[in-house]
């Protein structure tokens, strides 16, 4: 993927959270939200791209609610052994992507779930 199609998913996909449209199906920039459904078992790595690129460019409640509520909880629960590590890491460094995490509901996996509840700490 091209980094203009990166960015141009990732505008997309912060317009349609930050809409006051109650419908957000009959937006235009709908797809975007689609597009991570599309890539989530093939693709982790640009749902991954994506993910950190919106964190960086927004603090919007509604955005960081929606992004951990779909596209991060479906990474770690279909790749969470694969990208645990990366999760940790990104965690140590970068406040806004915590305070996603803090968002993020329980997984089925107990491991992974325990390595996230540290990760997104202050400690």
């Amino acid at each position: 993927m091209e980094m203009e199609e990166l960015n141009e998913w990732v505008n997309a996909y912060i317009e349609v959270h930050e809409s006051e449209n109650s419908s957000k199906e009959d937006l235009s920039c709908y797809w975007a939200i689609e597009k991570f459904a599309d890539m989530e078992m093939d693709h982790p790595d640009l749902n991954w791209a994506a993910m950190l690129q919106i964190i960086s460019l927004t603090t919007s409640d509604t955005v960081i609610h929606s992004l951990a509520a779909g596209p991060l909880e479906e990474l770690v629960e279909l790749h969470g052994v694969e990208y645990i590590d990366q999760i940790e890491k990104t965690a140590q460094t970068n406040l806004n992507f915590r305070l996603v995490l803090r968002e993020l509901i329980e997984t089925t996996d107990k491991n992974i779930w325990s390595r996230i509840l540290r990760a997104r700490s202050d400690d």
